[in-house]
């Protein structure tokens, strides 16, 4: 069936949730990673679990090794065309967590796509050499594309999006949720919790992986705080409330909190995104004083309460937030490493071999 889909049909096919199911997924378990919404609770618990595994293995002598050879022979091709630091050396180490091979392409103007070839075209060749493709792109659609024409291939393989343009950046809010277990695991977890996101949600990858990814979750609330111009599209904010989930937005950090702050659980914190306007020279990339995070509203916030930001940030976030008790920001960056090596493993079939491990050596319950 997938073979003879157009391109059409196959991007149709990922607004429904059976017929994603159809086309990334394949033998129970999700392959290509290209949509939070592609994900169910069960996914995200597994990866989770998963994640620890890894991060605990890789602290026990016999259980770093063993990790060394769960991908040993495998090949991953990292295709970064946008800048990155942290989302690409994070899944590069990540692969070599579990033993596996990468090489990366960041300069495509070096490559056969500065001669006119077609996506298509391109990851087919790839897939010939690699067991996996990496992609970050500042097109919406590219990892799409790549997805849908190598399952019409002969050696499908898997793609994983590490951001695509504007549109999503599946594996970010999958640390992000991650994170957030994490931090609530003596607090009853993710469900039930109120989280507030704020940025330039229509245009912020990050903050609209992560509101789709909490629609898992029993009862939490998503707050979002946004200039007036990006405030959450129609269309996310219907899919969260479709979940039953309660959505408020604010225009400033100040009236958010000052109404809402004791409630909230978590504050993820992004920069307005001033790189995808038109003019601005790069010293006027800085938020605007109503999304700036100031250190006086600590006073109207709970202790406990999460502090995130996915980075790099500017000044939306002030040093000073690090002595906030609930700022979980440098842990956040070093759990992408460890939710993207769960990727690689749930998408070549290895994630249960790992916990099984893992639980022989009393490092998981």
């Amino acid at each position: 069936m997938t073979k003879g889909m157009s391109y059409e049909e196959f991007k149709s096919s990922l607004r429904d949730s059976a017929a994603r199911k159809q086309v990334l997924r394949s033998r129970g378990r999700p392959f290509h990673v290209l949509l939070s919404q592609q994900f169910g609770r069960s996914d995200i618990e597994s990866l989770c679990d998963t994640a620890t595994a890894i991060r605990r293995l890789d602290r026990h002598r016999e259980g770093r090794g063993f990790l060394r050879g769960v991908l040993s022979g495998q090949r991953i091709m990292h295709l970064f065309s946008q800048p990155s630091t942290r989302t690409a050396q994070s899944f590069l180490a990540a692969a070599d967590k579990l033993g596996a091979n990468s090489r990366t392409v960041t300069d495509l103007s070096t490559s056969s796509f500065a001669k006119g070839e077609s996506v298509e075209d391109a990851v087919r060749t790839l897939s010939s050499f690699f067991d996996a493709i990496v992609v970050r792109h500042h097109e919406d659609e590219f990892a799409t594309r790549a997805a849908w024409a190598l399952l019409r291939s002969h050696r499908p393989i898997p793609v994983i999006s590490a951001g695509s343009g504007r549109s999503q950046h599946v594996t970010q809010s999958l640390l992000d949720v991650y994170t957030l277990r994490y931090s609530f695991a003596e607090r009853g977890g993710i469900d039930g919790k109120t989280v507030l996101i704020i940025g330039d949600i229509s245009r912020n990858r990050a903050a609209r992986s992560l509101a789709y990814l909490m629609t898992k979750f029993d009862q939490p609330r998503v707050y979002f705080v946004s200039p007036r111009e990006f405030v959450p599209e129609r269309d996310l904010v219907q899919y969260i409330e479709k979940h039953g989930i309660e959505v408020r937005i604010h225009e400033t950090i100040e009236s958010m909190l000052r109404e809402h702050g004791r409630q909230i659980d978590a504050i993820y914190v992004t920069r307005l995104q001033q790189e995808w306007d038109t003019g601005g020279a790069p010293t006027e990339l800085g938020s605007s004083d109503p999304y700036i995070l100031k250190t006086q509203y600590r006073e109207l916030i709970r202790p406990d309460c999460v502090v995130m930001h996915p980075l790099p940030r500017v000044n939306e976030l002030p040093d000073q937030w690090e002595e906030h008790p609930g700022f979980v920001v440098w842990r956040q960056v070093r759990n992408g490493m460890w939710i993207r090596a769960a990727i690689f493993a749930m998408v070549h079939g290895a994630d249960e071999e790992i916990r099984a491990r893992a639980r022989r050596l009393e490092l998981i319950p």
